[in-house]
Formats: C-alpha cells, structure tokens, sequence
C-alpha cells in the first residue's frame, strides 16, 4: 500500500510539472517572465509591464514598437510619437506575437495624459 501511494506522488508530481508554464503560449501562462527590449519604468503602479523593442526616426516623429506584457496577455503595439507636441497615434496592435500586429487604416493624434502608460512610453522613447 505504501508502495503504490509513493508511485501514485510520483505520477502526480509528474502530471503536474509536464502541464506547467513550460510549453504554455504567452497567453496562457504568466506571461509577466516574457521580457524583450528594455523595461519603460512606468509612474503608476500596474500589473502589467512595458517594454520598448525598437524605436527610430518616422519624419518629424518617432516610431515605436513596444509590448505590454501581463499575466492575462501580450500585446504588442506600434506608435508614432510627437516628442515636442506631447501627442501619439497608434498605428497598430497584435496579440501573442509581432507578426498579429493589424496596422491600422486611420489614425488620429491624441494628447497624452500625464501618467498614462503612452505617456511614460513618450518620456522614455524621446529620450533616446
């Protein structure tokens, strides 16, 4: 009796490390240990976190391509950003990978709000 109670733990024990977050996609593990590019420090408390993958030159602008990560999902966003003018517009967004980004047909600026995540996205990309 001991014997198969040992083996039963054991088998368990197993099932439970095969199942895990290993083998999982972003979207259904905790997908907060994924990290790509550099950390954005973000002023408010989230549970989510931002990373700056790229950023270059679009014009008079900056172009960026950034990920949010959290434990429910990764995104991933392209933004162009007017550093003088403190206003972005989102030019596309994908889920799970780079290659879902939907670029968008119309896109319009937007001011940014202090302490907002594009906001703390501006602050760091601008000074780059």
């Amino acid at each position: 009796m001991k014997y198969s109670k040992t083996m039963f733990v054991l088998v368990a024990c197993g099932l439970l490390i095969a199942c895990s977050d290993e083998g999982a996609t972003p979207s259904q593990s905790n997908s907060a240990s994924i990290s790509e590019g550099e950390l954005i420090p973000m002023s408010m408390q989230e549970k989510a976190k931002y990373y700056l993958i790229s950023v270059g030159a679009d014009g008079d602008y900056l172009k960026t391509l950034h990920s949010r990560v959290s434990t429910m999902s990764h995104g991933y966003s392209v933004t162009r950003i007017d550093c003088n003018g403190r206003r972005y517009q989102d030019l596309g967004y994908g889920e799970d990978a780079q290659s879902n980004i939907k670029m968008y047909d119309k896109m319009q600026w937007t001011d940014l709000v202090s302490g907002s995540s594009k906001y703390d996205l501006m602050r760091f990309a601008c000074r780059k």
